[in-house]
């Protein structure tokens, strides 16, 4: 499992570099295109990411990480250069303020 801090800056320069991700949960693997890192009203940190692949594929590509359920995050290689359709720089899970964003 790696150190929850290491995931924390991989995600953050992920969103700022425009990098896809692969992160790892219990329930599998997901690919991801990080575009907001925030803390919610209780100072969890969560991830806001549009979903490319993984295991809960459903109607909504937008979702959102817990980051202490990660247990591994590492880039896949792939980039992107925009926001996806819907992306809101004023994320509303993100009421405890925001700490990196697309």
């Amino acid at each position: 499992m790696q150190n929850r801090d290491m995931a924390f800056y991989t995600i953050k320069e992920a969103i700022r570099e425009g990098l896809r991700l692969k992160l790892s949960l219990a329930d599998g693997e997901y690919v991801v295109e990080p575009h907001v890192l925030g803390r919610n009203r209780r100072g969890k940190t969560l991830l806001r990411a549009w979903q490319l692949s993984g295991p809960r594929s459903d109607d909504t590509p937008w979702k959102v990480f817990d980051l202490d359920r990660i247990q591994h995050a590492v880039e896949n290689g792939g980039r992107f250069d925009h926001p996806r359709p819907g992306y809101r720089a004023h994320d509303p899970h993100m009421t405890g303020g925001i700490i990196e964003r697309v």
